[in-house]
């Protein structure tokens, strides 16, 4: 099981499909953080909360298209012929599955990664700032349910089409540029935006950074969503399976019984 696990991580990892992401990725956050980041968000201070979590926000629609490409994997003409050797091995769906996931979120957490690595160079270099820990609220709060619902988003549309993976990712450009109310904004560019200039000033200047209970909410719906979307995706995908091998155990039965005669 693991050897599955490592050759999907192996074929994620070690391509040129991502060493192209980790480029894009790479100038693309240097990009926002010399031209956007740098002047602060929302006049707060380029490496507060707020400019942080909106430096996240804008890297989200590249972080979450990688998110979809390594999904696109999963459905691809090469991975169905290697599905149908894999399902000849005597290999749990769901854990097959749950491997296969855990492949795709340490693919996209790889390339987050990378994106922060480049923003925290950035901070060091032209503020001496290099306090990960202060801005960790920001990560998790930006990252993680979008990351869990686009995962779960993709897994659904992948198993009506693979084409539907071409399109959400369409979507996630389009939806990343629509304004929306707190509780539904995925991406986070009206939150870190709007929420700033309304919060009184601290002792240092800044407003702190406090997230309203409507944001926490609209969070943890899209992150049970994309939950939910997992598991269903892993249910009907080992149900699949297990109806695919009945049958086929069956066919081979017809056929010895059809020999003997």
């Amino acid at each position: 099981m693991m050897r599955i696990f490592k050759y999907d991580l192996y074929r994620m990892l070690w391509n040129k499909f991502f060493v192209g992401l980790g480029i894009i990725t790479v100038l693309y956050s240097y990009q926002l953080m010399a031209g956007e980041i740098v002047l602060g968000i929302a006049n707060t201070a380029p490496y507060s909360g707020w400019s942080y979590g909106m430096f996240l926000a804008k890297m989200l629609p590249v972080l979450l298209l990688s998110l979809l490409f390594f999904i696109s994997f999963l459905y691809s003409e090469k991975e169905e012929k290697v599905r149908e050797i894999i399902n000849s091995a005597p290999i749990d769906p769901r854990r097959l599955g749950l491997l296969r996931c855990g492949a795709m979120i340490i693919g996209f957490l790889c390339i987050t990664l990378i994106s922060i690595i480049v923003s925290m160079c950035f901070y060091a270099t032209y503020f001496k700032f290099a306090d990960l820990s202060q801005l960790f609220l920001p990560i998790l709060i930006t990252i993680l349910p979008a990351m869990l619902f686009i995962l779960g988003l993709g897994i659904a549309a992948g198993r009506i089409h693979r084409s539907l993976l071409y399109a959400l990712m369409f979507l996630i450009l389009l939806f990343s540029l629509i304004p929306v109310p707190y509780a539904l904004d995925l991406f986070g560019t009206t939150i870190y935006q709007a929420i700033p200039p309304t919060l009184s000033l601290g002792a240092d200047g800044e407003p702190a950074f406090v997230i309203p209970a409507s944001v926490w909410i609209g969070k943890v719906v899209y992150s049970l969503i994309g939950i939910i979307l997992i598991i269903l995706g892993l249910t009907r995908h080992s149900t699949t399976q297990l109806s695919l091998t009945v049958s086929e155990q069956k066919d081979k039965d017809s056929e010895k019984q059809a020999g003997n005669f």
